[in-house]
């Protein structure tokens, strides 16, 4: 009796790689308001939950993933991100964290030192279009 092989080959669905980490990119997320509350004095919040439609694979325990998934947060925002379900806070925000940390960075990898102003421009569209932009007397 000749053996079966399987018709298909199904691909590993999460990829292993080892993370690329950016101390330039890292400031350059400092210097952003918070794409949550719209506040300066931010810290890099990594994305853990995956999303492999954006290449983002999620993370395995006690491993670290990419610069390229780090968001501006403030302080209060960050430990709120970190002390309730990942994915529940940004869906109660009404921001796609993956899609924005993709263009924050693409920004950044573009425009270098000049990015600033345009990736600020963007989170705060991001705020307009979720209805959290602050306005100037709230800032």
């Amino acid at each position: 009796m000749a053996s079966r092989i399987a018709n298909f080959i199904r691909p590993d669905p999460t990829p292993k790689r080892k993370p690329t980490k950016s101390k330039d990119y890292l400031a350059f997320i400092h210097e952003l308001p918070c794409c949550v509350t719209g506040r300066y004095g931010v810290e890099a919040a990594h994305l853990s939950f995956a999303s492999p439609r954006h290449g983002h694979y999620g993370r395995g325990k006690g491993s670290k993933v990419s610069d390229r998934w780090a968001l501006p947060l403030h302080q209060a925002e960050h430990r709120r991100q970190h002390g309730m379900n990942e994915e529940r806070f940004w869906s109660q925000i009404g921001i796609d964290p993956h899609l924005l940390a993709l263009v924050i960075h693409g920004i950044w990898s573009d425009l270098g030192d000049d990015a600033v102003a345009f990736a600020t421009a963007i989170i705060n569209q991001t705020l307009a279009d979720a209805g959290a932009l602050r306005s100037r007397d709230e800032a």
